[in-house]
């Protein structure tokens, strides 16, 4: 096995001390957009156990009035794609026109969708724990 010479023991010395450095600083400083040089967030802190969960729905009401959840099989869209352009749709709800027209697309034998909403669901908790009680509130409206 060949041995490493001096240029290649202090590049991977300065190398390791680089990293090191960043990966201090990060831990300190960074969030999750630095990652490797900082611990996931999400990963690293805990929520407070008396606020609630919130949980983001898409909702659809179609010609008869009948209310139900859009999700990837019955309209195309998942829900981390809706919380992640969260606040687009809360600016232009007019966005979610393109979710009316994936359902039409993907349902052509049923009624059409006259609304689609965003719904944020609180969970209330307290000490952890669920307490029973569930608020929604409608972050965004289409009506074509």
């Amino acid at each position: 096995m060949e041995r490493l010479n001096t240029r290649g023991r202090v590049l991977r010395i300065v190398a390791a001390l680089v990293f090191g450095a960043l990966t201090l600083a990060g831990t300190f400083w960074g969030d999750d957009t630095v990652f490797p040089f900082a611990p996931f967030r999400m990963f690293s802190t805990a929520d407070d156990p008396n606020e609630p969960v919130l949980v983001l729905r898409t909702d659809g009401i179609d010609t008869t009035g009948r209310k139900f959840e859009l999700n990837e099989d019955n309209a195309g869209v998942r829900r981390a794609e809706i919380e992640a352009q969260i606040d687009r749709f809360k600016a232009d709800p007019a966005l979610l026109h393109s979710v009316q027209e994936s359902f039409a697309a993907r349902n052509p034998g049923r009624p059409p969708l006259v609304e689609v909403d965003i719904v944020e669901v609180q969970h209330h908790l307290h000490n952890a724990q669920p307490t029973g009680e569930i608020t929604e509130a409608v972050l965004a409206r289409y009506r074509p």
